[in-house]
């Protein structure tokens, strides 16, 4: 049997395997551009965390439904901008469309 310290470093190598860039954005009206991270879906209150191509910090948190592939992520961002999501799930990435502020946006989360 091997000792656990050498499968700890395998295991941790898995687990951040997942975080990491997955989801991109854009604001239809300004072309500002949003880049972040989330679970592969926002079922369940997930999390989702993004940054904005002027530098604005956003997060949201994603509930809905598996059984019928949809959810909806509510998002407030640091420069007062607050606006919903709602997200189609499909089998390689999430794909959504809402209101951030003023103005439309889309996201795509891969998974």
């Amino acid at each position: 049997m091997k000792p656990i310290h050498f499968l700890l470093p395998a295991a941790l190598i898995a687990l951040t395997g997942c975080a990491g860039d997955n989801v991109t954005g854009r604001a239809l009206a300004t072309g500002e551009t949003f880049t972040g991270s989330s679970s592969a879906a926002l079922f369940g209150g997930d999390a989702l965390s993004l940054e904005s191509s002027k530098g604005t910090k956003c997060t949201g948190r994603g509930m809905g439904s598996e059984a019928i592939g949809s959810s909806v992520a509510v998002i407030t961002c640091d420069d007062g901008r607050a606006g919903s999501v709602v997200f189609l799930d499909g089998p390689g990435q999430s794909v959504g469309t809402g209101v951030l502020g003023d103005d439309k946006v889309t996201f795509t989360i891969a998974k």
